[in-house]
């Protein structure tokens, strides 16, 4: 099987649209795209890409990676800023394990970032995980891109999109308190901490499949073949402005289907019904008879 090259791999980070001195936010699937033109162990692999990323970027460029944390939404553990492991793929991990990388506080959606602008981006508390001031909006403002490696335009990795999401405001979200304690050289940063969450059931499904696609119809992204995959571009200030007109037309643009709303079983809206009943029942409280 014929193997990625480190020249075919700069030649098509160029394909897609990248430049010396860029920001850009990668989520990626190695598996993907095959094997490489490296020694096969897992350290030099992830290190042929990020040398890759290093070259074509230069000394000026920055590269910033997911390196979220689900764990500690879901158990209340603490966030560990040095420590805490990304969940979100190998090169993800790697890169938050470089000496020179800059992560930010967030203790689910965290992104850390390395060269001379991963400060800007992804230094100090970001309290809500996908607001203005989180990397999302920051990458935004400093007009970033971002890249799905491996993943193409028929796949995820768009996290970005929850950002456009939160910026647009839509009735399927709504702003979560994370109980995670976050800790950085050993002292708990004061929060809270939120997030801006979908509500469970309700059949409610992501898909970032229709944005990526407008945005290559209208010649606002690129999409590139690296090895045996599809690599996705945009830049982060394009896809939040046709996001807005997508959402203005469909407040339900990015999700699969309409959410299958329940009346009085929405959180925000209070238990009424048959869902007060329940919630009653399941507190030992007696209703009085109507």
């Amino acid at each position: 099987m014929k193997k990625l090259s480190f020249q075919e791999l700069t030649n098509q980070l160029h394909a897609a649209g990248l430049q010396r001195g860029d920001i850009v936010h990668v989520q990626s699937d190695l598996r993907a795209i095959g094997p490489v033109d490296a020694p096969p162990r897992r350290e030099a692999i992830l290190e042929f890409y990020l040398r890759a990323f290093r070259e074509v970027l230069g000394a000026e460029g920055t590269l910033t990676v997911l390196t979220a944390s689900m764990a500690c939404g879901r158990t209340g553990s603490p966030f560990l800023v040095e420590e805490t492991p990304s969940e979100v793929g190998v090169f993800s991990e790697f890169v938050r394990q470089q000496p020179e990388t800059v992560r930010s506080l967030h203790p689910i959606l965290s992104v850390a970032g390395c060269g001379p602008r991963a400060a800007e981006i992804c230094g100090g508390a970001h309290f809500e995980g996908v607001g203005w001031d989180s990397p999302w909006g920051r990458l935004h403002r400093a007009g970033a891109k971002t890249m799905t490696l491996g993943m193409g335009a028929n796949g995820g990795g768009t996290t970005y999109f929850h950002y456009l999401e939160t910026s647009y405001g839509v009735p399927y979200k709504y702003v979560k308190v994370m109980p995670s304690p976050v800790m950085q050289n050993g002292r708990e940063v004061p929060g809270p901490f939120t997030l801006s969450v979908r509500y469970h059931d309700f059949q409610i499904k992501n898909t970032p499949v229709r944005l990526k696609r407008r945005l290559l119809e209208r010649g606002l992204a690129t999409e590139v073949t690296i090895g045996n995959a599809q690599t996705w571009t945009t830049d982060c200030a394009a896809a939040f402005d046709v996001a807005m007109e997508a959402l203005r037309e469909d407040r339900w643009f990015l999700l699969e289907n309409p959410p299958r709303f329940r009346e009085g079983e929405i959180p925000s809206d209070g238990p009424s019904g048959p869902m007060q009943l329940r919630y009653d029942r399941s507190a030992g409280l007696v209703r009085p008879a109507a």
